[in-house]
């Protein structure tokens, strides 16, 4: 994929889940900045683009570390948060699925 994408990572410490990453189109998704360093990640899609994004996602614990990486910029960590359940919606003549992911930026405290 070109530079419209985003690369989400699993960071959990092991060398081998470190492998699982997924990227996606920016076409796909939009984000919102909430309160409290909270990200919302709203992804509409086909069905099988749909089912591949929220099964990477489903396979999460909460606060587990998560490194999001917009356009090649670089990593920036979160802790998934949680996953709303899929959901059916019809644009004109095509069926999608969408659903949202909540992530949340990890702070440093010094």
């Amino acid at each position: 994929m070109s530079e419209s994408s985003i690369k989400f990572r699993r960071s959990s410490g092991s060398k081998i889940k470190d492998k699982e990453f997924l990227e996606v189109n920016e076409d796909l998704m939009s984000m919102q900045n909430r309160h409290e360093n909270a990200l919302i990640i709203s992804f509409k899609a086909s069905d099988n683009e749909a089912t591949s994004i929220y099964q990477f996602f489903d396979n999460f614990d909460e606060l587990e570390p998560i490194f999001v990486d917009i356009a090649n910029a670089g990593d920036v960590e979160y802790y998934f948060r949680g996953i709303s359940p899929l959901n059916e919606i019809n644009e004109g003549t095509k069926s999608l699925q969408n659903f949202s992911v909540t992530l949340q930026l990890r702070r440093e405290f010094l």
